[in-house]
Protein backbone atom coordinates (compact mmCIF):
# COMPACT_ATOMS: atom_id res chain seq x y z
CA UNK A 1 0.00 0.00 0.00
CA UNK A 2 1.71 3.23 -0.94
CA UNK A 3 2.46 5.86 1.69
CA UNK A 4 -1.00 8.37 0.76
CA UNK A 5 -3.20 5.32 0.68
CA UNK A 6 -1.58 4.17 4.36
CA UNK A 7 -2.60 8.24 5.20
CA UNK A 8 -5.88 7.96 3.45
CA UNK A 9 -7.35 5.00 5.10
CA UNK A 10 -5.72 6.43 8.65
CA UNK A 11 -7.82 9.79 8.50
CA UNK A 12 -11.01 7.95 7.66
CA UNK A 13 -10.38 5.58 10.52
CA UNK A 14 -9.18 8.21 13.23
CA UNK A 15 -12.93 9.97 11.20
CA UNK A 16 -15.12 7.10 12.15
CA UNK A 17 -13.42 6.35 15.28
CA UNK A 18 -14.79 10.41 16.15
CA UNK A 19 -18.23 9.55 14.81
CA UNK A 20 -18.76 6.43 17.14
CA UNK A 21 -17.83 8.01 20.19
CA UNK A 22 -19.55 11.26 19.68
CA UNK A 23 -22.72 8.91 19.08
CA UNK A 24 -22.49 7.56 22.29
CA UNK A 25 -21.09 10.81 24.27
CA UNK A 26 -22.04 13.70 22.57
CA UNK A 27 -25.57 13.24 20.53
CA UNK A 28 -25.75 16.55 19.38
CA UNK A 29 -21.71 16.96 17.72
CA UNK A 30 -22.51 13.24 15.72
CA UNK A 31 -21.28 12.81 12.23
CA UNK A 32 -24.67 10.98 11.14
CA UNK A 33 -23.68 9.64 8.01
CA UNK A 34 -22.57 6.27 9.35
CA UNK A 35 -25.29 6.64 12.38
CA UNK A 36 -27.95 7.97 10.52
CA UNK A 37 -29.03 10.30 13.19
CA UNK A 38 -30.28 13.76 11.90
CA UNK A 39 -28.97 16.82 13.26
CA UNK A 40 -30.77 20.04 13.26
CA UNK A 41 -30.00 22.32 10.40
CA UNK A 42 -27.11 24.98 10.61
CA UNK A 43 -28.46 28.36 10.60
CA UNK A 44 -28.00 30.54 7.25
CA UNK A 45 -24.31 31.78 7.16
CA UNK A 46 -23.50 35.40 8.74
CA UNK A 47 -23.19 38.14 6.18
CA UNK A 48 -21.34 40.33 7.52
CA UNK A 49 -20.68 42.85 4.67
CA UNK A 50 -22.25 43.47 0.98
CA UNK A 51 -22.36 46.37 -1.29
CA UNK A 52 -24.33 46.50 -4.93
CA UNK A 53 -27.45 44.31 -5.65
CA UNK A 54 -27.46 40.72 -6.82
CA UNK A 55 -28.97 40.15 -9.76
CA UNK A 56 -26.55 38.73 -12.67
CA UNK A 57 -27.16 35.53 -14.48
CA UNK A 58 -23.05 34.23 -13.10
CA UNK A 59 -22.18 33.15 -9.49
CA UNK A 60 -18.72 33.11 -8.17
CA UNK A 61 -18.44 31.04 -4.84
CA UNK A 62 -14.85 31.69 -3.59
CA UNK A 63 -13.88 30.22 -0.16
CA UNK A 64 -11.32 32.36 1.67
CA UNK A 65 -9.64 30.69 4.28
CA UNK A 66 -6.10 32.55 3.50
CA UNK A 67 -6.92 35.93 3.69
CA UNK A 68 -3.01 36.29 1.76
CA UNK A 69 -3.84 34.74 -1.64
CA UNK A 70 -7.30 36.37 -2.00
CA UNK A 71 -6.26 39.23 -3.93
CA UNK A 72 -4.55 36.99 -6.22
CA UNK A 73 -8.53 35.03 -6.85
CA UNK A 74 -9.73 38.37 -6.63
CA UNK A 75 -7.39 39.19 -9.94
CA UNK A 76 -8.18 36.05 -11.77
CA UNK A 77 -11.60 37.07 -11.65
CA UNK A 78 -11.85 40.50 -14.34
CA UNK A 79 -11.76 37.44 -16.69
CA UNK A 80 -15.20 37.20 -16.50
CA UNK A 81 -16.38 39.21 -19.07
CA UNK A 82 -20.04 39.85 -17.95
CA UNK A 83 -21.66 41.28 -14.85
CA UNK A 84 -21.76 38.40 -11.75
CA UNK A 85 -22.45 38.18 -8.24
CA UNK A 86 -19.49 37.17 -5.84
CA UNK A 87 -19.83 35.33 -2.63
CA UNK A 88 -17.41 34.89 -0.73
CA UNK A 89 -17.84 32.81 2.52
CA UNK A 90 -14.60 33.14 4.84
CA UNK A 91 -12.80 32.18 8.06
CA UNK A 92 -10.95 35.13 8.70
CA UNK A 93 -12.10 37.96 11.19
CA UNK A 94 -11.92 40.31 8.65
CA UNK A 95 -11.29 40.66 4.97
CA UNK A 96 -10.49 43.83 3.67
CA UNK A 97 -10.13 42.85 0.07
CA UNK A 98 -12.99 43.88 -2.17
CA UNK A 99 -13.84 42.84 -6.50
CA UNK A 100 -14.66 46.16 -8.37
CA UNK A 101 -15.66 43.81 -11.33
CA UNK A 102 -18.40 42.16 -9.45
CA UNK A 103 -21.86 43.36 -9.72
CA UNK A 104 -22.56 43.18 -6.03
CA UNK A 105 -20.44 40.77 -3.32
CA UNK A 106 -21.47 39.74 -0.52
CA UNK A 107 -18.49 38.26 2.52
CA UNK A 108 -20.32 34.99 4.51
CA UNK A 109 -17.77 34.51 8.05
CA UNK A 110 -18.24 30.42 8.40
CA UNK A 111 -16.34 28.37 11.20
CA UNK A 112 -13.42 26.24 9.70
CA UNK A 113 -14.58 23.21 8.83
CA UNK A 114 -15.72 20.99 6.02
CA UNK A 115 -12.68 23.30 3.92
CA UNK A 116 -14.33 25.07 1.01
CA UNK A 117 -17.00 22.29 0.11
CA UNK A 118 -19.15 22.82 3.53
CA UNK A 119 -19.37 26.92 3.15
CA UNK A 120 -20.90 25.95 -0.45
CA UNK A 121 -23.55 23.33 1.03
CA UNK A 122 -24.46 26.26 3.57
CA UNK A 123 -25.32 28.66 0.45
CA UNK A 124 -27.13 26.09 -1.35
CA UNK A 125 -29.02 25.00 2.04
CA UNK A 126 -29.91 28.68 2.37
CA UNK A 127 -31.28 29.51 -1.05
CA UNK A 128 -28.22 31.65 -1.71
CA UNK A 129 -27.29 30.38 -5.63
CA UNK A 130 -31.02 29.60 -6.36
CA UNK A 131 -31.05 32.12 -8.97
CA UNK A 132 -28.13 31.22 -11.10
CA UNK A 133 -27.69 29.89 -14.12
CA UNK A 134 -23.67 29.30 -14.24
CA UNK A 135 -21.39 29.35 -10.71
CA UNK A 136 -17.73 29.97 -10.64
CA UNK A 137 -16.33 28.00 -7.40
CA UNK A 138 -12.98 28.75 -6.65
CA UNK A 139 -11.11 29.13 -3.14
CA UNK A 140 -7.71 30.08 -1.07
CA UNK A 141 -6.17 26.47 -1.64
CA UNK A 142 -2.15 25.71 -0.10
CA UNK A 143 -2.55 22.51 0.45
CA UNK A 144 0.08 22.13 1.98
CA UNK A 145 0.26 18.76 2.12
CA UNK A 146 1.64 18.13 -1.22
CA UNK A 147 4.96 19.53 -0.20
CA UNK A 148 5.62 15.89 1.25
CA UNK A 149 5.10 13.74 -2.03
CA UNK A 150 3.20 11.25 -2.78
CA UNK A 151 0.39 10.97 -5.01
CA UNK A 152 1.35 14.59 -7.02
CA UNK A 153 4.11 16.77 -8.04
CA UNK A 154 4.22 20.13 -7.12
CA UNK A 155 2.92 21.76 -4.27
CA UNK A 156 -0.36 23.21 -3.09
CA UNK A 157 0.89 27.03 -4.86
CA UNK A 158 1.47 25.33 -8.32
CA UNK A 159 -1.44 23.22 -7.84
CA UNK A 160 -3.85 26.05 -6.87
CA UNK A 161 -1.75 28.25 -9.67
CA UNK A 162 -2.87 25.62 -12.39
CA UNK A 163 -6.70 24.86 -11.25
CA UNK A 164 -7.18 28.68 -11.61
CA UNK A 165 -5.49 29.84 -14.77
CA UNK A 166 -7.82 26.63 -16.20
CA UNK A 167 -11.08 28.26 -15.37
CA UNK A 168 -9.88 32.10 -15.24
CA UNK A 169 -7.00 31.86 -17.25
CA UNK A 170 -8.13 34.88 -19.52
CA UNK A 171 -11.06 36.53 -20.96
CA UNK A 172 -10.79 34.43 -24.40
CA UNK A 173 -10.30 31.22 -22.53
CA UNK A 174 -14.11 32.73 -20.21
CA UNK A 175 -15.70 33.46 -23.46
CA UNK A 176 -15.21 29.83 -24.65
CA UNK A 177 -16.71 28.66 -21.35
CA UNK A 178 -19.82 30.36 -21.21
CA UNK A 179 -20.15 29.45 -24.84
CA UNK A 180 -20.13 26.20 -24.41
CA UNK A 181 -22.31 26.34 -21.72
CA UNK A 182 -25.05 28.52 -23.86
CA UNK A 183 -24.49 26.20 -26.66
CA UNK A 184 -24.96 22.30 -24.93
CA UNK A 185 -27.45 22.12 -22.90
CA UNK A 186 -25.53 18.51 -21.29
CA UNK A 187 -22.73 20.30 -20.57
CA UNK A 188 -22.57 20.53 -16.68
CA UNK A 189 -19.04 21.75 -15.45
CA UNK A 190 -15.86 22.44 -16.81
CA UNK A 191 -12.58 21.52 -14.94
CA UNK A 192 -8.76 22.85 -15.50
CA UNK A 193 -7.02 20.73 -18.04
CA UNK A 194 -5.43 17.62 -16.30
CA UNK A 195 -8.03 17.78 -13.24
CA UNK A 196 -10.05 15.47 -14.08
CA UNK A 197 -9.54 12.02 -11.68
CA UNK A 198 -10.40 8.68 -11.59
CA UNK A 199 -11.41 5.37 -9.90
CA UNK A 200 -7.08 5.04 -8.91
CA UNK A 201 -7.73 8.54 -6.29
CA UNK A 202 -11.01 6.75 -4.47
CA UNK A 203 -8.77 6.54 -1.20
CA UNK A 204 -10.60 5.67 2.04
CA UNK A 205 -13.64 7.53 0.43
CA UNK A 206 -15.90 4.96 -1.14
CA UNK A 207 -18.14 3.74 2.18
CA UNK A 208 -19.05 7.89 2.27
CA UNK A 209 -19.69 8.41 -1.11
CA UNK A 210 -21.88 5.41 -1.59
CA UNK A 211 -23.87 6.50 1.74
CA UNK A 212 -24.16 10.04 -0.22
CA UNK A 213 -25.34 8.12 -3.40
CA UNK A 214 -28.16 6.90 -1.58
CA UNK A 215 -29.17 10.28 0.32
CA UNK A 216 -29.06 11.90 -3.18
CA UNK A 217 -30.53 9.16 -5.08
CA UNK A 218 -27.08 8.82 -7.83
CA UNK A 219 -25.82 5.53 -8.65
CA UNK A 220 -22.17 4.96 -7.89
CA UNK A 221 -20.23 2.75 -9.42
CA UNK A 222 -16.73 2.22 -7.85
CA UNK A 223 -15.14 1.95 -11.36
CA UNK A 224 -16.58 5.04 -13.07
CA UNK A 225 -15.13 7.25 -10.55
CA UNK A 226 -14.51 10.66 -12.80
CA UNK A 227 -14.19 13.76 -10.54
CA UNK A 228 -12.71 17.53 -10.59
CA UNK A 229 -9.89 17.25 -7.93
CA UNK A 230 -9.01 20.39 -6.41
CA UNK A 231 -12.71 21.54 -6.13
CA UNK A 232 -12.29 24.64 -8.74
CA UNK A 233 -14.76 24.88 -11.73
CA UNK A 234 -17.92 26.45 -13.50
CA UNK A 235 -20.86 24.45 -12.84
CA UNK A 236 -24.52 25.04 -14.25
CA UNK A 237 -26.26 26.17 -10.98
CA UNK A 238 -28.83 23.44 -11.50
CA UNK A 239 -25.82 20.79 -10.58
CA UNK A 240 -24.82 22.96 -7.03
CA UNK A 241 -28.90 23.17 -5.92
CA UNK A 242 -28.51 19.33 -6.69
CA UNK A 243 -26.38 19.37 -3.43
CA UNK A 244 -29.39 20.25 -1.16
CA UNK A 245 -30.99 17.15 -1.80
CA UNK A 246 -28.56 15.32 0.69
CA UNK A 247 -29.58 17.04 3.85
CA UNK A 248 -25.93 17.81 4.96
CA UNK A 249 -24.86 20.06 7.61
CA UNK A 250 -22.33 20.97 9.83
CA UNK A 251 -22.26 18.39 12.20
CA UNK A 252 -21.64 15.79 9.13
CA UNK A 253 -18.43 17.08 8.14
CA UNK A 254 -14.90 16.26 10.27
CA UNK A 255 -13.21 18.97 12.69
CA UNK A 256 -10.48 19.92 11.05
CA UNK A 257 -7.28 18.05 11.14
CA UNK A 258 -5.21 18.42 8.34
CA UNK A 259 -6.84 15.34 6.86
CA UNK A 260 -5.72 15.22 2.96
CA UNK A 261 -8.02 12.08 2.61
CA UNK A 262 -11.16 10.19 4.28
CA UNK A 263 -13.58 13.12 5.12
CA UNK A 264 -16.97 14.19 4.41
CA UNK A 265 -15.36 16.71 2.38
CA UNK A 266 -13.41 14.70 0.37
CA UNK A 267 -16.83 12.31 -0.11
CA UNK A 268 -18.68 15.14 -1.45
CA UNK A 269 -15.82 16.51 -3.89
CA UNK A 270 -16.11 13.02 -5.49
CA UNK A 271 -19.97 12.44 -5.20
CA UNK A 272 -19.97 15.93 -7.04
CA UNK A 273 -18.48 13.59 -10.22
CA UNK A 274 -21.57 11.54 -10.32
CA UNK A 275 -24.05 14.03 -9.54
CA UNK A 276 -22.27 15.37 -12.67
CA UNK A 277 -22.30 12.19 -14.62
CA UNK A 278 -25.76 11.53 -13.94
CA UNK A 279 -27.27 14.98 -15.36
CA UNK A 280 -24.57 15.46 -18.26
CA UNK A 281 -20.94 16.04 -18.93
CA UNK A 282 -17.33 16.87 -17.14
CA UNK A 283 -15.02 18.55 -19.00
CA UNK A 284 -11.83 20.52 -18.81
CA UNK A 285 -11.59 23.57 -20.62
CA UNK A 286 -8.73 22.99 -23.43
CA UNK A 287 -11.30 21.05 -24.72
CA UNK A 288 -13.28 24.18 -25.31
CA UNK A 289 -10.04 26.39 -26.67
CA UNK A 290 -11.47 28.36 -29.88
Amino acid sequence: MSRWRARAFAAFGAGLLDQVIRAHGRPSEVVPLLTMRHPAPDPPPELVASRGVPGARIAVVLHCHFPEVLPELLAALEAIPEPFDLLVTTTAREVGASASSASSVRFYRVENRGRDILPMIRLVNAGLLEDYRLVCKVHTKKSVWRAAGGRFDGDGAVWRDTLVRGVLGSRELVRSVLSAFDNDPALMMVTAPGQVLGAEYWGANLPLVRLLGRRGRVPIGSAQLRFAAGSMYWVRGEVLRRLGDLDLHAAHFDPERGQDDGTTAHAVERYLGYLVRHLGELVTSDALAP
